[in-house]
């Protein structure tokens, strides 16, 4: 057997395991090999304390168990319990997988809060092999963005677990399909089953092959809900407008901030008048940011459909839907060795040629060369490389840190932020503007009186 089946089915873990029952049975009756259970409570968001911990967890598992076993297929699920660690009691997430004598073959489980002291619980990512000789990786969604993947050589994971507002790189599912195109390997996750480079798969039960690589004349992508996808910050990102314009004829233009340079080309088809108000901007990025108590290294390239002029309009949103036509889309940069790049596209679109996305990376003296190339494409709003500088990863010990000194903390990030306010920053452009027309007009008046 070179191939194997998957499937995703949806519930709610509070209802018990027959609220996926009815799913269960017919994945079943296709031929499903490996189930994720995919429950409604399974964010961040809806469970961050002890209290939201599963009641039934104990019940869950069992239950879990038995479905395994009288449906003869592989179960994975992500639960809550509550455990006590040293002095307090922790919120632990587990993500359990059971075989098809109901035994639990994997557990990777570890407390939400980062600093918790559980000897119980193991961190380490979880793995197991099949009976169809499959070795599968489980991860929680945060590991693709936390974890430097490049190392292990699965062709086939598992992902799943909530993400949180702050994890704005993990949601809206932005990142899995391009870890799943990147690699060519199968990914199955709570947003979907991604076969390597023919992308999104639908229907309730998927055929995988088992060393990944499908190949398609067409790259499926996850419809997204642009209303659902969080706001960027983009504050500290260096974005030019792009001449959309001068695009017709073929536009190239190096955008750099810290120590990233990024090289962007453009060209454009012939748009009718409403495409000619449209906005781009093209933006670098290359320092930190936060997710929870991690502080991450980020490097980006990336063309970004804007509202106006104005940076803050540079988030996704069906206002920056224009019906702009590209006849070539191009993104260069040179990153740290020690990082990882991602393709990102973002469209409304919901499919694009397989050959029309060329990503390709190769390193020349400890310098990541990296590119990605987009043809024949429209309805872009988001296009370039996302990366991964782990070199500058480190999380905040709050147990390290006096009451005075997270004041003192604060009270300079929030000064900082203000100062470096888009509003803020416009409104100071805008009375310099002013305060040079009364200058011009003195200096007339002082020559004159002269």
């Amino acid at each position: 057997m070179v191939t194997y089946k998957a499937a995703i089915v949806n519930g709610n873990f509070k209802n018990g395991i027959k609220d996926f029952a009815v799913q269960i049975m017919e994945a079943s009756k296709q031929h499903a090999d490996v189930v994720l259970l995919s429950s409604e409570v399974s964010g961040l968001e809806s469970c961050p304390h002890v209290a939201c911990a599963s009641d039934n967890y104990d019940e869950l598992v069992r239950d879990a168990s038995h479905m395994a076993k009288k449906f003869d297929l592989y179960i994975v699920m992500h639960l809550y319990e509550k455990m006590r660690c040293k002095s307090s009691e922790e919120l632990i997430r587990s993500n359990l997988v059971f075989d098809r004598k109901g035994a639990v073959v994997a557990n990777y489980r570890k407390p939400l809060n980062i600093q918790a002291l559980c000897n119980a619980t193991s961190t380490k990512m979880a793995s197991f092999t099949t009976d169809f000789d499959v070795n599968f990786l489980i991860l929680m969604n945060e590991d693709i963005v936390l974890q430097d993947l490049t190392s292990f050589k699965n062709m086939n994971f598992i992902v799943t677990g909530g993400s949180t507002a702050d994890m704005m790189y993990l949601r809206g599912n932005q990142l899995i399909p391009s870890w799943a195109y990147m690699s060519n390997a199968n990914v199955i996750s709570d947003s979907g089953i991604f076969a390597g480079r023919t992308g999104f798969k639908t229907g309730l039960v998927i055929e995988l092959n088992k060393i990944g690589q499908d190949k398609s004349e067409r790259l499926s992508l996850n419809p997204v809900d642009l209303r659902d996808l969080p706001a960027e910050d983009l504050s500290q990102h260096i974005i030019r407008p792009l001449d959309l314009e001068a695009s017709f004829q073929g536009y190239k233009e190096v955008v750099c901030h810290g120590n990233l340079c990024c090289e962007f080309y453009v060209k454009t088809r012939e748009i009718d008048a409403k495409a000619r108000d449209a906005h781009y901007g093209l933006a670098v990025f290359d320092g930190t940011r936060q997710m929870g108590a991690h502080y991450i290294g980020a490097q980006s390239c990336k063309i970004l459909a804007c509202a106006a002029l104005y940076k803050r309009t540079c988030n996704p949103s069906p206002e920056n839907s224009i019906n702009v036509t590209f006849e070539k889309l191009s993104v260069r940069g040179n990153f740290t060795r020690h990082s990882a790049q991602f393709p990102v596209i973002l469209t409304t679109e919901t499919s694009i040629p397989t050959d029309s996305v060329v990503f390709d990376t190769k390193t020349v003296n400890d310098i990541q060369k990296v590119a990605v190339e987009l043809s024949d494409a429209k309805n872009i709003l988001k296009f370039g490389i996302f990366g991964r500088d782990f070199s500058k990863d480190f999380y905040e010990d709050f147990s390290m840190n006096s009451n005075n000194t997270d004041i003192k903390s604060q009270e300079i990030s929030d000064f900082y932020e203000y100062i470096f306010n888009e509003d803020f920053i416009e409104f100071f452009d805008y009375l310099w503007i002013r305060i040079r027309v009364v200058i011009f007009i003195m200096s007339i008046y002082i020559l004159e009186m002269m």
